[in-house]
């Protein structure tokens, strides 16, 4: 595989990834939401949705961070890229203004 196949195959990857994490993230963010306004009854269970919407979040926020170090540690994205996309993700998975 060649070096510019493999930034490509990479790339493409951490699209992936961020992707996933987004949706993780809107599907937190509407369970969130759905837990202010439930009914008391329901409220145990919502929690324990928000819950695991929230590990599902951190689990992708980590393996990301996975992905886009061992991109930077093998220079198939420079630093600067890879500072902006940890910062990016980082704020987007945990509610930070930039």
């Amino acid at each position: 595989m060649t070096h510019e196949k493999q930034i490509k195959t990479i790339k493409k990857k951490i699209e992936f990834e961020i992707g996933f994490l987004n949706d993780q993230i809107k599907k937190r963010n509407d369970t969130r939401e759905a837990l202010k306004y439930c009914p008391i009854e329901k409220y145990q269970e919502k929690q324990s949705e928000l819950d695991t919407c929230h590990n599902g979040v951190n689990n992708q926020y980590m393996y990301l961070c996975g992905v886009l170090a061992t991109a930077c540690e093998l220079e198939v994205i420079s630093k600067d890229e890879y500072s902006k996309l940890r910062n990016q993700t980082f704020h987007a998975t945990f509610n930070w203004k930039e």
